[in-house]
């Protein structure tokens, strides 16, 4: 995969390595490190960023859903971009999935990945004082619960339309408006749920495959299931519902806040979760750090419709600038 992935048209600028995280009985789960060509004789701030997909489908290196702006900035803070694959649902839990994402930010910090990045061809310090958190869709909720969990040593946090409230009608209730047409069939979730064999496991899916099967679970409000599928609803759900996990009295958010993007077009992720989300962060962390940093930038446009915005564009620049000099300082 790494050779056709690196000669991709938006990553000719950048050096890819690929290593593995972490084992799961026989299955490696892969991290991807897209590396800036400028050389740098210090140390690299760093972007962990997650793909997108409703935990089901997608990967770290999907560069249809990897945004322009997010490679941008990159390249102009001389920044590493670290992406991880994860154990997708329903194959998976959402506590296989969180316990994944901590695996993956332990590792990060292990002497492993600094050996790695030093032996590479560019040779790589990461900063790993300098931390800033990116992730589109499901994936912006990995980043928002990540920096939720992390607060202190994380700078910023950014998401696009990510999927923070979970266990909302939208995705635990039938939607009247199927996403795609013909719509897909519901029994596809069936079907699929019925072939998952003891211990299998998935941690990527390049796409197309399984995008019908993501549509299918939000269509019919499967999706809230699904997460919630094997696992005590009760259990960690602090770690999986930020609107919950604010709720608790030790709730800390990074000093350079939270930035989201939201579509108001959106039909896959609408943009109430994330303004009840915003709305009450202000209001039950009023007076703690970087509160006053927490911004939702509405926009025209769907689901995914910042993919090819640059970061030259206005609009991101003022949507970022908060949580940037929060990364970089």
């Amino acid at each position: 995969m790494s050779d056709s992935i690196a000669s991709h048209e938006k990553l000719v600028e950048f050096d890819l390595v690929q290593s593995h995280y972490k084992k799961v009985g026989d299955h490696e789960i892969r991290a991807d490190f897209i590396i800036p060509h400028a050389q740098c004789t210090g140390k690299r701030p760093l972007i962990v960023r997650f793909h997108g997909g409703g935990l089901i489908t997608g990967d770290s290196l999907s560069m249809e859903w990897f945004p322009q702006w997010l490679l941008d900035l990159a390249k102009e803070h001389n920044a590493v971009i670290a992406t991880a694959n994860y154990r997708l649902l329903p194959e998976a839990t959402s506590l296989d999935i969180f316990e994944d994402i901590e695996d993956f930010w332990t590792w990060l910090h292990s002497l492993d990945v600094e050996q790695l990045l030093l032996s590479c061809v560019n040779p790589t310090k990461l900063d790993l004082g300098r931390i800033i958190t990116a992730g589109e869709s499901a994936g912006g909720l990995l980043s928002v619960c990540l920096a939720l969990a992390h607060p202190d040593e994380i700078r910023a946090a950014t998401a696009s339309y990510p999927c923070i409230d979970m266990a909302s009608a939208h995705f635990s209730a039938p939607n009247p408006v199927p996403l795609t047409d013909p719509p897909v069939p519901e029994s596809l979730i069936d079907e699929t749920l019925a072939q998952i064999k003891p211990g299998s496991i998935k941690s990527y899916a390049l796409l197309p495959d399984r995008l019908d099967l993501m549509l299918a679970a939000i269509h019919y409000g499967r999706l809230t299931h699904l997460y919630e599928r094997g696992i005590e609803s009760s259990h960690r759900r602090g770690a999986r519902y930020p609107l919950e996990r604010i709720d608790q009295p030790d709730a800390k958010i990074p000093c350079g806040g939270i930035a989201i993007i939201q579509g108001l077009q959106d039909d896959v992720v609408p943009a109430g979760g994330n303004q009840n989300f915003v709305e009450k962060a202000r209001q039950v962390l009023k007076g703690k750090p970087g509160v006053d940093k927490i911004i939702l930038t509405l926009r025209e446009g769907s689901h995914g419709f910042d993919i090819p915005t640059c970061l030259e564009e206005q609009w991101i620049q003022e949507h970022l600038k908060g949580a940037v000099a929060a990364w970089l300082a």
